[in-house]
């Protein structure tokens, strides 16, 4: 299941890399395409939407501070005895 986290203060048009989709079925894959994500994955955690009883695989985007924010998540993801793994992609130029 693929979960997009975007921040409505960043107004810039969000580029989604390409991910095989079988992989995204097969897993939890959350991609945090903005800084200031990290509240909207919380709200996606606490209405079940997203569990910690499977990994979750994070998807930096390449703007606007979104390695930032999935550091802070995965943090959290860590402190709250989850799993989780930072991915990022480069989309072709």
């Amino acid at each position: 299941m693929l979960h997009i986290l975007a921040s409505s203060l960043h107004q810039e048009p969000i580029q989604l890399p390409q991910l095989d989709e079988q992989w995204v079925k097969d897993h939890q894959v959350v991609a945090v395409m903005t800084g200031g994500s990290e509240q909207l994955f919380l709200q996606k955690v606490h209405e079940g939407a997203i569990t910690l009883d499977e990994p979750i695989y994070l998807i930096a985007g390449q703007q606007s501070n979104s390695l930032a924010a999935c550091c802070e998540i995965l943090s959290w993801i860590n402190i709250n005895n989850g799993h989780g793994e930072i991915r990022s992609y480069r989309n072709a130029e």
